[in-house]
């Protein structure tokens, strides 16, 4: 149910009450309708950082251990994001639908500036209304909208370099990087495999992140890290490496990091993912 439809929801509501001569201002049952007739705005604010600060790409990164580390892209899509009450129940948040950067349920965060000049770090939609102590949100393309043809598909769905193939769909994440001024980059490209191709699309092994933080939430203004410096742990490179799903050491930990368990591509609660945070 849209905004649209709760607005006119908590109109008719109101109009109710105020024609009956028997409601009370204190009406608990008709307070909780209007309740779930409101909604609030969402806004999240996500940031890269390495060595706690602001990830660039005009010049070297520091991590905290002292390593150098230059980028070439750093972009990831979000999808089915929900916001978690104490209880453990959750709320799912509508994504705007807005040009070049959400459609349909997915949303494009792009920190890279090298490739385009723009940018996009924030993810923006509605919730209804209440207090939150936590958020879950996917790293990747539901399975719904994994295989598009990118030359017809909508924004942010249409990119040719986040894609793979058809049958292969998205890449979830595509992190390119480049370790104490090697002038090899590691390709990091998180996407699903072991898919069919037409006409039955799908993919056995998904690898598509589920992300849980708790904390106090602040939906219209709230701030989510992917910390380069967790990322990195574990891995070390020498020259060109591009690293997949599947292709085995140094890049497994470079998967395990979004929590995903390297053999199955599945969400593995023996791994915890380390690389996003509350902020």
């Amino acid at each position: 149910m849209n905004i649209f439809k709760k607005f006119f929801i908590f109109l008719s509501i109101l109009g109710v009450v105020s024609c009956d001569p028997n409601s009370k201002s204190d009406d608990n049952q008709t307070l909780a309708l209007l309740a779930l007739a409101m909604q609030q705005p969402v806004n999240l604010n996500f940031e890269a950082l390495v060595g706690g600060q602001s990830v660039t790409f005009n010049d070297t990164n520091l991590t905290v251990d002292g390593k150098t580390v230059k980028f070439k892209d750093f972009r990831y899509y979000i999808s089915e994001v929900k916001l978690i009450r104490a209880d453990g129940s959750t709320a799912d948040v509508t994504l705007d639908n807005e040009f070049n950067w959400q459609n349909s349920g997915v949303a494009l965060v792009d920190f890279e500036t090298i490739k385009t000049s723009d940018t996009r770090n924030k993810v923006t939609g509605s919730v209804l209304s209440g207090n939150y102590s936590g958020i879950q949100f996917t790293v990747g393309v539901p399975d719904v909208l994994n295989h598009l043809d990118r030359t017809t598909a909508s924004a942010p769905l249409n990119i040719g370099s986040m894609t793979w193939a058809w049958s292969s769909g998205y890449k979830h994440a595509n992190i390119e990087f480049s370790i104490n001024n090697d002038a090899g980059y590691t390709q990091f490209h998180l996407g699903s495999t072991t898919c069919n191709a037409a006409p039955n699309y799908g993919c056995t092994k998904k690898y598509r992140a589920s992300i849980q933080l708790s904390g106090e939430i602040n939906p219209s203004n709230q701030k989510i890290v992917l910390d380069v410096d967790k990322l990195l742990v574990g891995y070390s490179s020498a020259g060109a490496v591009s690293c997949m799903p599947g292709t085995a050491a140094p890049c497994d930990t470079l998967v395990q990091a979004f929590g995903l368990n390297i053999s199955s591509g599945a969400v593995d609660s023996s791994i915890t993912q380390r690389v996003f945070s509350l902020k």
